[in-house]
């Protein structure tokens, strides 16, 4: 793909999104997500396949529907027409639409809607991170003692997973974190950290890389870092994952804290 197929293409996922949250917006008092289910780019490319959240795409109508196991080298849409889906039938405000291009495994264009607020988040390769048209940039925090951290919890319930959570929050506070949050949408917290409204967000088992594709391109994009919770290189894999995102020194010293409640608790890696 080109410059201009990049270009064709984002077009194309602020369109998609823009259409499934005019969706979110009309279904949120009755808490149906179904009419958002068939949200997609209006991208007719023969070789373009799509990947979202079970199987979202099956029955949407042109382009190939790929299994959640495999992250291809073909152009793939990876797409979450309602990320946030528990705040959502809450009627709790932070939900979104997350849509991205991989193009050989590597997401190369994000875009994130905000329906309630109407804040649209892009970002294409190369060519920087945008909210509502304004470049946006990751905030320069010092380190944990000027630093908002959020981070998600999922569905996980057992004994060891409560341990390692409770114990990475515990560290993390004894080392001075300025504040810490939990909002339940991937997507979103990608963008606040990549605009500086969150300085960092970590997740330790997020639901597949539809939660995470479009958030990775606006995050480095925005100057910002993408990180696995060992600190090594982020790569979008299928499956549920960890990831770790934020200005360079933020992540290093949040990573380093998760590391040592990991080896206090003797957490697997």
């Amino acid at each position: 793909m080109d410059a201009s197929c990049y270009k064709e293409a984002l077009a194309s996922a602020k369109a998609a999104a823009l259409a499934a949250g005019e969706n979110c917006s009309s279904c949120l008092f009755r808490r149906q997500t179904k009419p958002l289910q068939r949200s997609r780019p209006n991208d007719r490319s023969p070789d373009h396949q799509f990947m979202g959240e079970e199987s979202t795409f099956e029955e949407a109508g042109g382009g190939e529907a790929v299994d959640a196991d495999i992250i291809g080298t073909s152009p793939t849409w990876v797409i979450d027409p309602l990320d946030g889906t528990t705040n959502f039938v809450h009627g709790y405000p932070l939900f979104c639409v997350s849509i991205a291009l991989a193009v050989d495994g590597v997401p190369v264009i994000g875009v994130v809607y905000h329906p309630v607020s109407g804040d649209l988040y892009t970002a294409c390769r190369g060519e920087g991170a945008f909210l509502n048209g304004v470049k946006v940039e990751v905030r320069p925090a010092q380190g944990l003692g000027d630093a908002l951290v959020v981070n998600n919890i999922g569905p996980a319930r057992d004994e060891a997973f409560i341990a390692t959570t409770l114990g990475r929050l515990a560290e993390l506070l004894r080392r001075n974190v300025q504040a810490i949050r939990m909002s339940g949408s991937a997507a979103l917290n990608m963008c606040h950290v990549a605009c500086g409204k969150l300085d960092c967000y970590y997740e330790d088992g997020y639901g597949g890389p539809w939660d995470v594709a479009a958030g990775l391109v606006i995050v480095r994009e925005a100057k910002g870092v993408v990180r696995d919770l060992r600190n090594s290189e982020f790569v979008l894999r299928p499956g549920k994952g960890r990831v770790v995102c934020g200005n360079e020194r933020v992540v290093n010293e949040v990573c380093a804290a998760l590391e040592a409640a990991d080896n206090r608790g003797g957490s697997p890696s």
